[in-house]
């Protein structure tokens, strides 16, 4: 029996497990019951073992809205992971030995998440998942829940992963959320199948999309009709404020550390492109830029991307890859690697066509989450010696 069979007859928004003629009307070990004021409650019972973990959603009174519509999209961040260790600078989306994965407790909910959600016949049409090695974890463990249940009920259900719901802040992420918006505002159901769309992204990219904070393994259920509102929530009952994200509230000391991880990345991104509107969001008003031994070389963009110009104007294809990155107090140390290939005059030398590989540090210090001064020192010396010989 579907839930939606449940709410007709009135077991949910009487919130009572009997009909007006008194007969129990329950699917027996399916539950949708009110906790509180605001906060529905769903269990799953299966194969003589009841899962320990329920299913919270809120607010209870737009549980219609939330579960019988088809044309709403359900948008989930990734179930829980290893803190301990952090994404390595601009890592490939699928190198899941330098990203931070789930734990086998995180995959274990998720698949408890899966069997709960399956139990209660909340099943989506479609599913599309950032190619992070976390997110590729979490759909993974979802549909090993689902099978639980039943191994037919995703078995048509089509999968797609999708670069543009990658880590919004990482090198390799996406650049920005317009075609999560656009995916979301063009849902209208699926003409073939009922169940909303599911998409497992990042908490920047949902926070950008939404304003909203998630939990890991958390969704928000939205409405394209109503401009992408949220219209409530649905998570495991044991979720919780992670270190990274919610590091204020849990007095962690990594969130300085992200916070300043992220701010790298975004800068470095935007100089690749020669962006000077990103770097204008990530650089103080005052912020300076130093030579080696400290004298003031630019205190605007775009003094600074004019100088960067000069190596990009030679060299084809100029990126800096961060390698290595220290944090200490509100100093970042950055240590990485210029590749290109010389293809114009550089610093007076005729184009040799050759690739170039050299080093560079650079040092920022943060102020208020912005950069404010920086030592940049790329080694100009390992260059011309590759493009003399």
């Amino acid at each position: 029996m579907r839930l939606h069979s449940l709410l007709s007859i009135g077991l949910l928004s009487a919130a009572l497990p009997f009909s007006a003629s008194g007969e129990d009307v329950r699917d027996p070990g399916k539950t949708a019951r009110q906790v509180s004021t605001h906060v529905g409650e769903m269990t799953a019972r299966f194969d003589r073992e009841t899962i320990d973990e329920t299913l919270r959603f809120e607010p209870f009174q737009l549980f219609e809205e939330m579960f019988l519509r088809d044309d709403v999209v359900y948008i989930m961040r990734h179930g829980p992971t290893d803190w301990s260790k952090l994404d390595a600078p601009n890592v490939a989306p699928n190198d899941c030995a330098s990203q931070r994965v789930m734990i086998e407790k995180g995959i274990r909910k998720m698949q408890d998440f899966g069997s709960l959600l399956a139990h209660n016949d909340v099943v989506p049409s479609r599913i599309v998942v950032s190619q992070w090695c976390r997110n590729q974890q979490t759909i993974a463990a979802l549909q090993e829940g689902y099978d639980r249940v039943d191994p037919t009920l995703l078995t048509d259900v089509p999968v797609r992963t999708d670069p543009e719901l990658n880590l919004l802040l990482s090198l390799q992420g996406a650049k920005n959320t317009t075609d999560l918006r656009q995916m979301v505002s063009a849902w209208d159901g699926d003409p073939d199948r009922k169940g909303p769309l599911l998409i497992i992204s990042h908490f920047t990219n949902i926070e950008e999309l939404t304003q909203f904070g998630t939990f890991e393994g958390e969704i928000l259920v939205l409405d394209p009709k109503r401009d992408n509102q949220v219209l409530g929530t649905v998570r495991l009952s044991s979720a919780a404020p992670d270190v990274g994200h919610f590091a204020s509230t849990l007095d962690s000391p990594l969130l300085y550390k992200k916070q300043a991880t992220d701010m790298i990345s975004r800068y470095y991104a935007a100089l690749n492109e020669s962006d000077s509107g990103a770097l204008d969001g990530i650089l103080t008003a005052d912020w300076v830029d130093r030579t080696a031994d400290g004298d003031e070389t630019n205190q605007d963009t775009a003094g600074f991307l004019s100088e960067v110009s000069e190596y990009q104007s030679g060299l084809d294809d100029a990126t800096f890859t961060p390698t290595n990155l220290y944090v200490a107090d509100e100093t970042i140390t950055v240590i990485g690697t210029i590749t290109g290939t010389h293809t114009g005059e550089l610093f007076g030398i005729s184009p040799t066509n050759r690739d170039v590989s050299f080093g560079a540090i650079a040092v920022h210090r943060l102020v208020d989450g912005r950069i404010a001064e920086s030592w940049q020192m790329p080694d100009k010396a390992a260059l011309i010696e590759q493009i003399s010989q």
